[in-house]
C-alpha cells in the first residue's frame, strides 16, 4: 500500500484547505514530517487513519479534536485520501459528525457522517460505495488490517513502543490480543469453561440426587437424623450392607405385624356372636314393651271416639233435610246478589228498591233520553264537520298571504334589478381591462424560464469547470514532470555513456573512439547507468502525458465556451433574481387569466339578470289579479265559520260539546235501563227464596227436628260423613291390632320387668364388640404400616441404587470436557499455561526474533531481547515477559534498565518486527509507506548513524519512510520534508519541501 495524496479542510488545527503529496515528499524514499510540538504533525497521521478507518490513530485521541476550532462556520470538516494497492488506485473522502451553527437563526445543526470510497477506472474514477458499513468493509478486505494493526504497522507510535517495552505481562497481553486477533482462542477457552462449568452443575446435580435418595431411606427406614448422616457418609460398599439388613428387619417386622392381626380377627367374630344373640333378646323386650305402651294410649283416646260416633247417627238421620237446605242457601245468595247490584246502581236505594219495585218506571225514563239524543244526530254531524271547514280556511287564508307576498317580492325585484344590472356591467368592464396583459406576461415568462435554466447551468458547471481546470492543470504539471524525468534520464545516458564503453573495453582491443589498444585510465560509473529502454519508455511516458495534457485542455475549453454561452443568455442574473422574476410572471399571468375566466362569467350573469327583469315584470301583470280574488274567497269562508260555530254553541246547552251533551243522554238513558232489569231481577229472587224456605222447614219438623236451624246444625256433607266413619273404623281396627301385638306367639312367656336387664345385657356385648373391632383395626394398621415401610423402603433402596448409577454415568461422561477446560484455562496439566498465552507466546517470539534482528545492527551487536517465562509476581508468568541480554557483559537485564536512547531504538526494533510479524500474519500485504513517530531527540549522532542505516534499509523494494520528528539535526540529513507551522492567527498549514 503507498499513499499519494492527502487533502485536509477544517481538520484539527488546519482551518483552511491542506493539500500533502506524497508521491513528490517520496522521490528519495524518505522524508520528514517535521514542526513544532503542537503544531499538528500528529494531525496528519490522524487524518489518514481516520479517512481509512473512521477514527483516530492513537488510543487515547478524543473525537472532537476532528472538527477545527478555526474553521469558518460553512466550512465542511473532510479528510480525502488517495492510496494504491497492487497497482489499483483508490480514493476515499470522509466527513464526521459534528456540529455547526445554523444558517439561518440561531442555535447549532449537526451535519452528519459521509463517506465515498472510489476506485480509478483508467482516466476517470468509479463509485464503489457511498455507505459507511459498506465502505469500511471494503477498505478492511482490501488492506487486510484492523484499525488497530494499521496503526502498529504503517504508523508506528513510538511512545507507545516504549510504554510496551517496559509494560507488564497484562498490558503486552492486551495489545498483543488486539493485533493478532486471538480472541477466537479466549472464546474456545470461555466455550470449555463454560461446558465446564454445566458439568460441574449436572457432577453436582447427580450428587445432591443421592443426597437426596439416601435421605429418602433413612426416612422410609425411621432412621433419626444422625443415622440418616451415618448413612450417607459411609462408603457405597457398607451402605449397600446396611440397606440389605435395615430391609430383613422390616421384612420380620410384616410376619409379626401379620400375625398379630389374626388372633384380633378370632377375637371380633366371638363377640359378635354374644352381641348379636343380647341384641336379638333385646328387640323382643322392645316389642312387647312398645306394644303395650301403644295399646294404653289407644284406650286413653276413646271417649273422642264415642263422640265421633254419635255425630254420625245425626248426621245419617239429618240427610233428607241437607239438599232442602242447599237450596235454600243458592236462593239466598242470588237474592244477596241481586240486592248487591242494585246498591251499584243506586248509591242509598229505599224500601221500594231493596223490595224490587219502580223496574217500569226507569225503562220509561230511558226511552225518552234516547230520543232526544237522536234527534241530536244531525248537528253533531255538523260538529264534526268544523276542523274541515276551519282547514279550508285557513288554506284560503294562507293562498292569500302567499299571493300577496308574491306580488310585494315581484315588487321589490323590479327595484332591485336595475341596480344589479350597473354593478354587474361595472365589474365586467374592470375584469376585461385585467385580462388584456396575459400574452405579454406569457412572452416575458419564456424568456426568463430560458435565463434561468441558463443561470442554473452555470452553477453546474462551476465546479465542474474547477476540475476540468485543475485536472488540465495537473495534466501541465505531469506532462512537465515526464518532460523532467526523460531530460534527466537522457543527461543520465549521455553522462554515463563513456563509462558504458569503458566496460566494452579490453587489454589489446582497440577503443572505438580513439583506436588506442592501451587503456590506462578507463571512464568509472559513479552513478545508475540509464539504458535506452528507459530513455525510450521515458520518452513514451512523456508523449502520453502531452497527448494527456491537449485533452485536458480541449475538455477545460469545450467546458468554458458552453459557460461562456450560457452566461451571454443569462444576461448577468443569478438563477434566486431570475426565479423571483418567474414566479412574479406567473402570478401575474394567473392573474390575468382569472380576469379573463372571470369576465366571461360575468357577461353570462349579465345577460341571466337583463332577462329575470323583464320575466319580473310579465309575472307582475299576472300574479296582481289572483291576489285579489283570493283574498275574496278567504272572507266569504270566515263568516260562515262564525254562524256555524253561533249554531252549535246553542245546541250544547252548557255541555262541552253537542256530541258531548249526546254522550250523556244516552249514558243517562242506558242507566235507566240498567235499574229497571236489576229491579225486577231482585223481585224474583226474593219470591224463590220464600218458596225454597217453606219446603225446608216442613222436611225437618218431619224427621223429627225441633227447628230448621238444629236439623242444620246435624247435617253432613257426604264427603264429611265418609270421613268421620273411616275415623270411626279405624279405631276399631287400631285397638285390634294393638291387642294382636301383645299377644303375639315369639312374645310369650317374656316378663316386661326384665326389660331394664335385657338392655343393659345388650349394652355390654356392643361394647365387648367394640373393643374386639379396634384391636382389630390397630393389628391391621400395624401390618399394613409394616408393608408400607417395607415396600416404601424396597423402592428407596431401588432409587438409591439408580441415582448411584446415574453418577457413574454423569461422571464419565463430563470427565473429557472439565480435563479439556483446565488445560486451556491453564489450571491443569504439566506447565499450566492457558490456550490464548500459549498462542501470544508463540507470535510474541516471532516479534521478539524480528526485533533482534534490527536490534542487533541499531546496537552494533551489543544488546538482544529474550522472552522469558519468569516474571516478578506469579501472574506476570505467562511467558510474554522481555529481558534484555547486554553481550558487553554477558548479563541479562529488565527494559527498564535501558537509557533514553536505549530504549529508542530497542522500542525501534520492537515496533518493527510486531509490524512485520502483523503483516505477514495479515497475509504479507505491502506497506509501502511507513511512519516512524518521535524519539530521535534521544539519540547521540553515532547511535542516529546507526539507526539511519536500518531506517535506510527499510526502502528496499521502493517503500518510503516518513520520520516524524522535530530534530533541527534530521533536517540536514532528510532533504524531502513536509513542515506544519503555526500561523499567527492560531491555525496550522503545511508545506512540501522536495
Amino acid at each position: 500500500m503507498r499513499l499519494h495524496r492527502l487533502r485536509l479542510a477544517a481538520f484539527g488545527p488546519y482551518a483552511t484547505e491542506q493539500v500533502i503529496d506524497f508521491d513528490r515528499l517520496a522521490q528519495g524514499g524518505l522524508f520528514l514530517l517535521e514542526g513544532p510540538t503542537g503544531a499538528g504533525k500528529s494531525t496528519i497521521l490522524d487524518a489518514v487513519t481516520f479517512a481509512l478507518y473512521g477514527s483516530l490513530a492513537g488510543e487515547d485521541s478524543a473525537g472532537d479534536r476532528l472538527r477545527s476550532h478555526f474553521a469558518a462556520p460553512d466550512a465542511r470538516t473532510e479528510a480525502e485520501l488517495e492510496w494504491s494497492l497492487r497497482g489499483v488506485r483508490y480514493k476515499v473522502t470522509r466527513s464526521p459528525e459534528y456540529r455547526r451553527p445554523k444558517k439561518r437563526g440561531d442555535g447549532f445543526t449537526t451535519e452528519a457522517a459521509r463517506v465515498h470510497l472510489q476506485r480509478r477506472d483508467g482516466t476517470a474514477w468509479a463509485s464503489m460505495s457511498a455507505n459507511k458499513a459498506e465502505a469500511g468493509e471494503a477498505i478492511s478486505e482490501l488492506l487486510g488490517l484492523t484499525r488497530v494493526q494499521f496503526t502498529q504497522v504503517m504508523l508506528l507510535p513510538q511512545g507507545e513502543f516504549a510504554r510496551f517495552l517496559r509494560s507488564s505481562d497484562d498490558d503486552r497481553r492486551k495489545l498483543l490480543t488486539k493485533l493478532f486477533g486471538t480472541s477466537l482462542y479466549d472464546r474456545i477457552t470461555d466455550g470449555l469453561c463454560t461446558l465446564r462449568t454445566e458439568a460441574t452443575r449436572t457432577r453436582e446435580r447427580a450428587d445432591r440426587a443421592i443426597e437426596l435418595a439416601v435421605s429418602a431411606v433413612a426416612e422410609a427406614a425411621g432412621l433419626d437424623a444422625v443415622a440418616g448422616a451415618e448413612l450417607l457418609e459411609a462408603p457405597r460398599a457398607d451402605r449397600h450392607t446396611c440397606l440389605k439388613e435395615l430391609q430383613e428387619s422390616l421384612a420380620q417386622a410384616v410376619a409379626v405385624t401379620g400375625a398379630e392381626v389374626e388372633a384380633a380377627i378370632a377375637a371380633v367374630a366371638g363377640a359378635a356372636a354374644q352381641d348379636e344373640e343380647a341384641r336379638r333378646q333385646a328387640g323382643l323386650m322392645a316389642r312387647l314393651t312398645g306394644a303395650l305402651a301403644e295399646l294404653r294410649v289407644h284406650e286413653g283416646t276413646r271417649p273422642e271416639h264415642d263422640r265421633r260416633a254419635g255425630q254420625l247417627v245425626a248426621a245419617r238421620h239429618a240427610e233428607p233435610v241437607r239438599p232442602l237446605l242447599e237450596a235454600l242457601s243458592e236462593a239466598a245468595a242470588a237474592t244477596r246478589a241481586a240486592t248487591g247490584d242494585i246498591t251499584c246502581l243506586i248509591a242509598e236505594p229505599g224500601d221500594d228498591a231493596l223490595a224490587g219495585r219502580g223496574g217500569q218506571e226507569a225503562a220509561g225514563r230511558a226511552a225518552a233520553a234516547e230520543a232526544e239524543a237522536a234527534a241530536l244526530q244531525r248537528t253533531v254531524d255538523a260538529e264534526q264537520g268544523l276542523p274541515a271547514v276551519e282547514a279550508g280556511l285557513a288554506g284560503l287564508d294562507e293562498a292569500a298571504a302567499a299571493a300577496e307576498e308574491k306580488v310585494a317580492s315581484l315588487e321589490r325585484a323590479r327595484h332591485d334589478l336595475p341596480g344589479r344590472i350597473t354593478v354587474l356591467e361595472t365589474r365586467l368592464s374592470e375584469t376585461r381591462v385585467a385580462g388584456a396583459g396575459l400574452e405579454a406576461a406569457q412572452q416575458r415568462l419564456t424568456v426568463v424560464d430560458r435565463q434561468r435554466e441558463a443561470a442554473e447551468r452555470l452553477v453546474e458547471l462551476a465546479p465542474l469547470m474547477a476540475e476540468r481546470a485543475a485536472a488540465a492543470l495537473a495534466a501541465v504539471e505531469a506532462h512537465q514532470r515526464a518532460v523532467d524525468d526523460h531530460q534527466r534520464l537522457m543527461d543520465a545516458r549521455l553522462t554515463g555513456m563513456a563509462a558504458e564503453l569503458a566496460a566494452r573495453l579490453a587489454e589489446g582491443r582497440k577503443c572505438p573512439v580513439c583506436g588506442s589498444a592501451a587503456h590506462p585510465e578507463p571512464a568509472a560509473a559513479c552513478e545508475p547507468v540509464v539504458s535506452a529502454d528507459e530513455v525510450g519508455q521515458a520518452a513514451d511516458r512523456r508523449e502520453a502525458a502531452e497527448a494527456e495534457r491537449r485533452r485536458a485542455g480541449e475538455e477545460h475549453a469545450e467546458l468554458a465556451m458552453a459557460a461562456a454561452a450560457d452566461e451571454a443568455l443569462a444576461d448577468g442574473c443569478d438563477v434566486a433574481s431570475l426565479a423571483a422574476e418567474g414566479a412574479r410572471l406567473v402570478g401575474e399571468a394567473a392573474e390575468a387569466q382569472a380576469a379573463r375566466e372571470e369576465a366571461t362569467r360575468l357577461e353570462a350573469e349579465l345577460a341571466d339578470v337583463r332577462a329575470e327583469a323583464e320575466g319580473v315584470a310579465v309575472q307582475l301583470r299576472a300574479v296582481a289579479p289572483a291576489a285579489a280574488v283570493a283574498s275574496e274567497q278567504a272572507g266569504q269562508a270566515r263568516a260562515a265559520l262564525d254562524r256555524l260555530r253561533a249554531e252549535l254553541s246553542e245546541a250544547a246547552q252548557g255541555h262541552p260539546s253537542v256530541a258531548a251533551r249526546q254522550a250523556a243522554l244516552r249514558r243517562s238513558a242506558e242507566a235507566d235501563r240498567a235499574l229497571g232489569r236489576a229491579l225486577d231481577a231482585l223481585a224474583a229472587c226474593l219470591a224463590d227464596e220464600a218458596r225454597a224456605r217453606e219446603r225446608a222447614d216442613g222436611e225437618a219438623l218431619g224427621r223429627g227436628f225441633a227447628t230448621l236451624e238444629e236439623a242444620a246444625a246435624a247435617a253432613l256433607a257426604p264427603p264429611e260423613q265418609a270421613s268421620l266413619a273411616d275415623q270411626v273404623n279405624a279405631w276399631d281396627r287400631a285397638l285390634a291390632a294393638f291387642t294382636a301385638a301383645v299377644q303375639a306367639t315369639d312374645l310369650a312367656g317374656l316378663d316386661p320387668g326384665r326389660a331394664e336387664e335385657v338392655a343393659a345385657r345388650a349394652k355390654a356385648t356392643a361394647a365387648d364388640l367394640a373393643l374386639a373391632l379396634q384391636a382389630e383395626r390397630k393389628a391391621l394398621a400395624a401390618s399394613q404400616a409394616a408393608a408400607r415401610k417395607a415396600e416404601r423402603f424396597a423402592q428407596r433402596s431401588d432409587d438409591v441404587l439408580a441415582v448411584e448409577d446415574d453418577y457413574d454415568r454423569v461422571a464419565e461422561e463430563t470427565e473429557a470436557v472439565i480435563h479439556l477446560a483446565g488445560l486451556a484455562s491453564g489450571t491443569e496439566g504439566q506447565r499450566r499455561v492457558a490456550l490464548t498465552t500459549y498462542v501470544l507466546r508463540h507470535w510474541f517470539g516471532q516479534v521478539v526474533a524480528a526485533a533482534n534482528v534490527r536490534l542487533s545492527a541499531m546496537s552494533s551487536g551489543r544488546y538482544e531481547l529474550r522472552r522469558t517465562d519468569e516474571g516478578k509476581a506469579r501472574r506476570d508468568r505467562s511467558g510474554l515477559t522481555l529481558a534484555v541480554i547486554d553481550r558487553h557483559t554477558g548479563a541479562e537485564r529488565s527494559p527498564a534498565s535501558l537509557s533514553g536512547g536505549e530504549t529508542f531504538y530497542t522500542a525501534l526494533a520492537l515496533a518493527l518486527g510486531l509490524a512485520d510479524v502483523v503483516r505477514a500474519e495479515a497475509g504479507g500485504v505491502d506497506l509501502d509507506t511507513l511512519f516512524i513517530d518521535e524519539g530521535f531527540g534521544s539519540l547521540d549522532s553515532g547511535t542516529l548513524d546507526q539507526v539511519m542505516g536500518v531506517i535506510d534499509d527499510l526502502r528496499d523494494r521502493g517503500r518510503v519512510i516518513g520520520i516524524v520528528s522535530h530534530v533541527a539535526e534530521l533536517k540536514e540529513r532528510v532533504p524531502e520534508r513536509l513542515e506544519v507551522r503555526r500561523l499567527p492567527d492560531g491555525p496550522s498549514a503545511v508545506r512540501v519541501v522536495a
